[in-house]
């Protein structure tokens, strides 16, 4: 199904925002803030735009990866009104419609033959199936691609930006994605960082969003001063969500610090800190150590203590626990308390044998974008 992409914070202020959006796009190509990591950030997209080669943007949930891929469409020349950014959600879309969808059948022409699609952005890549992993392939290395049900082969010339939130790295050793389709992919990469690492655009995010909405509502200082301060899980989405919740709760044009510390509240984004989680999750265990569960338990156990100052009444809050499971935990491991640090490793019992009877047992750990404007932007995907 393709279908204009519109969105309801969006079109409510497409006719009074049309000057500032264009300023934003050719100045600082969509993405708001001056911070270090988004000045590179820009500096990289400019660098790739220019070539017709893939590109594997990556990044955390709401980091604002889209953007990123319009932006290098936009300035790489791709969608300057030759050709249309398609968008396709490879994990909205079951195999059999998303390969008719993208290369068609003998009677009619998918995205690919269809002509005038300039950038094809594979959102979601890690979701492709497998089957469509193999065309995909074809595609990038010779750019030629059967229809379905077809005995003839068809040329095509565009560009694929490829957009995940996962580590690709580790699906191929899942062997749930082909490296040959990473290599061919990751030609050229972009990282988008996340918005804990460049928390001091978030006064410039959030005037940017009320902005947009044509509010008169403002956000105090201390109020700005919390947004700054606290995680954001979730990313740019999960501020903007918040902004727009401040604003129509709002009985005034101020929002004060009392009203924003109860929009952070736990319970008020419980959907995100699993996504971010469920993020965290995917990096750790990319890591090169054996027993990732024991690594992580003492990874947070040492910060807990360190944060503490060794107070582990004050630790087993912070981890969310009662003192004795902290100290039940901490039996497992040697610590040593210093006056500027504190080091907490797995005793030798976590991997040899003691005594004869065979290792310790294992404590498992508990379980725990910016603005869509181009008018030529397609999405495809189940409503």
């Amino acid at each position: 199904m393709i279908q204009q992409r519109h969105a309801v914070r969006e079109t409510a202020v497409e006719a009074t925002s049309d000057d500032y959006l264009e300023e934003l796009r050719n100045d600082h190509l969509g993405l708001v803030g001056g911070s270090p990591a988004l000045v590179a950030l820009r500096d990289l997209i400019r660098r790739v735009a220019p070539s017709a080669r893939p590109v594997l943007i990556s990044g955390p949930t709401g980091a604002g990866k889209a953007l990123v891929a319009e932006a290098i469409s936009r300035l790489g020349g791709q969608s300057d009104g030759a050709g249309t950014l398609v968008r396709v959600n490879c994990a909205d879309v079951n195999q059999e419609d998303l390969e008719q969808i993208l290369f068609g059948t003998d009677r009619r022409p998918g995205l690919l033959a269809a002509g005038g699609v300039a950038t094809l952005v594979l959102e979601d890549v890690d979701a492709l199936p497998g089957v469509l992993q193999a065309k995909m392939v074809r595609l990038l290395q010779s750019g030629t691609f059967r229809p379905v049900g077809s005995p003839g082969e068809r040329h095509v010339s565009m560009r694929v930006l490829a957009v995940t939130s996962r580590s690709l790295p580790r699906c191929v050793r899942e062997n749930t994605f082909r490296a040959d389709l990473l290599y061919e992919l990751g030609v050229l990469t972009v990282s988008v960082p996340g918005l804990d690492e460049h928390r001091d655009d978030i006064p410039a995010l959030v005037n940017h969003f009320l902005r947009l909405g044509g509010s008169p509502v403002r956000l105090s200082s201390d109020a700005l001063e919390v947004l700054t301060n606290r995680s954001w899980p979730g990313g740019v989405r999960e501020l903007r969500n918040l902004v727009e919740r401040a604003v129509i709760q709002s009985r005034d044009n101020t929002v004060g610090v009392d009203a924003v510390r109860a929009l952070c509240a736990p319970q008020a984004i419980d959907g995100v800190i699993e996504d971010a989680l469920a993020f965290l999750a995917e990096r750790l265990l990319d890591l090169p150590v054996g027993n990732k569960l024991a690594a992580v338990e003492a990874a947070l156990l040492e910060s807990a203590l360190r944060a503490s100052r060794g107070n582990k009444s004050a630790a087993a809050r912070l981890l969310g626990l009662h003192r004795k499971a902290v100290e039940r935990k901490l039996e497992k491991y040697e610590v040593r308390f210093a006056a500027a640090r504190t080091s907490v490793r797995p005793l030798p019992s976590e991997t040899t044998n003691r005594g004869g009877k065979g290792p310790d047992h294992q404590i498992p750990l508990h379980k725990r974008d910016g603005v869509e404007s181009s008018s030529n932007i397609r999405s495809i995907g189940v409503g």
